[in-house]
């Protein structure tokens, strides 16, 4: 578990409550800004490092004050206090950066700038006392906490608001290896000492990546022109980005920005415009309980079956499977004949595994309205759940949510790309 998914598991559901309450905004909205302003407090604290008294500005009860918890100024009715302690944190976290963190996240949660740097100033000292009692608790030094935030370097990069990954300058970010000076110990964990963080430097050369990247897309330009010369009906190989994935509530605690993982998607369109997968060679799947089901190689059934049995696999926040046979009507939630084989697949495997429960994920393209696709969006996902209910799955089991043209697994300039984005994800989250 990387550091982001610690913190926000730190995050009650009063503590969202009490806030969304005091800042006079969504609950969602508070979650949403939880994602943001998490991975960008752990960015600036890499980026500032330990000069000049920064960390003991920072943390709460780092240099061995009595500093109260902020969460509980907050659930006293203390929000003033709160507020105060954010606008000065802010300056010193991000300094000139502070406008662009606050302008993304006004970006993402959809609310106007004034109120998002009112509910940023309030998030800034909850997640520094987070990450205070994080520390005491895991027995971390500052030099442990330090680590932690660069091994997940690349984990805050891609929860970071789109744009505040290159202002904050993070992938420039570099521990030194040698050379390192005597600094004061911590009193967290005092034996060990801090070490100091190289602030960003600048690419002397260009770097490998500026004419790879290019390179690639040349090549894969050309390998699918020349294939579709040689064929009527070409199959369609997409290379799915990292995207940012979705913010979970799970034991009444904040879930966490998630990866989807990278993956090599094969299939083509068919006259109805659904994207139709390559999914190998069919088999027939006997199942714990004697039943057995008609699968594929690559169907998601057989993907889900591995993760459930595999018990090296622990159930995460970051293990998505797409529905690779689950289609709708056009613009409605109506789910077309041919997805019943899939949902009836995926009931008997819940049947068969009764301990398993799911999170199911919709999604559209992002033809149309941002609003009516995250509406349609979620009833689809109801609609998924609602039939496996029908099939004898305990709705208890099943949670749904819908993110409309949030977190895209392919372009959504090719008619190809836009089929695989209208898809219903599912994520295990007990097993």
């Amino acid at each position: 578990m990387n550091l982001i998914e610690m913190l926000k598991n730190e995050v009650s559901g009063n503590l969202i409550s009490s806030l969304s309450q005091k800042a006079g905004v969504t609950e969602d909205q508070v979650k949403t800004g939880f994602s943001a302003g998490i991975p960008a407090v752990l960015a600036g604290i890499l980026k500032n490092g330990t000069g000049a008294g920064f960390l003991d500005t920072i943390l709460p009860g780092l240099s061995g004050s009595s500093t109260t918890d902020p969460g509980q100024d907050l659930l006293n009715g203390q929000e003033d206090t709160l507020l105060e302690k954010g606008k000065s944190m802010l300056g010193s976290l991000f300094g000139s950066d502070t406008s662009s963190v606050t302008n993304a996240v006004s970006s993402a949660t959809g609310l106007p700038e004034g109120k998002s740097a009112g509910l940023l100033a309030m998030i800034v000292p909850l997640v520094t006392g987070l990450i205070t009692k994080l520390m005491s608790s895991k027995g971390w030094s500052v030099s442990d906490l330090l680590s932690k935030i660069f091994e997940s370097k690349a984990e805050i990069a891609a929860a970071l608001p789109p744009g505040l990954s290159s202002s904050l300058g993070i992938g420039n970010i570099h521990l030194p290896n040698e050379g390192i000076p005597d600094v004061p110990k911590s009193t967290v964990h005092p034996e060990r000492p801090i070490p100091p963080v190289n602030m960003p430097v600048k690419d002397a050369g260009g770097g490998f990546m500026k004419w790879l990247l290019p390179l690639i897309v040349v090549v894969v330009a050309i390998w699918w022109m020349l294939g579709k010369q040689g064929c009527n009906q070409t199959a369609v190989t997409s290379t799915v980005d990292s995207v940012t994935a979705n913010i979970d509530t799970v034991g009444g605690k904040m879930g966490e920005v998630v990866d989807v993982t990278v993956v090599t998607v094969e299939g083509k369109l068919n006259e109805a415009g659904d994207f139709v997968r390559d999914l190998g060679a069919k088999m027939t799947k006997k199942l714990p309980d004697g039943k057995e089901i008609s699968i594929a190689e690559n169907s998601v059934e057989n993907k889900l079956i591995g993760f459930i049995e595999d018990k090296s696999k622990p159930v995460d926040k970051t293990t998505w499977f797409t529905f690779d046979r689950l289609y709708f009507e056009t613009g409605k939630s109506t789910l077309k004949p041919e997805s019943q084989e899939q949902l009836n697949n995926i009931a008997a495997i819940l049947v068969a595994y009764p301990a398993v429960t799911l999170k199911l994920g919709g999604y559209t393209d992002n033809t149309g309205d941002a609003a009516v696709n995250k509406k349609i969006s979620e009833e689809r996902a109801n609609t998924a759940k609602n039939e496996l209910v029908k099939l004898g799955v305990d709705g208890k089991r099943l949670e749904a949510e819908g993110y409309g043209a949030e977190h895209p697994v392919a372009s959504n300039d090719t008619p190809e790309g836009r089929a695989q984005n209208r898809r219903i994800d599912i994520r295990v989250t007990e097993k």
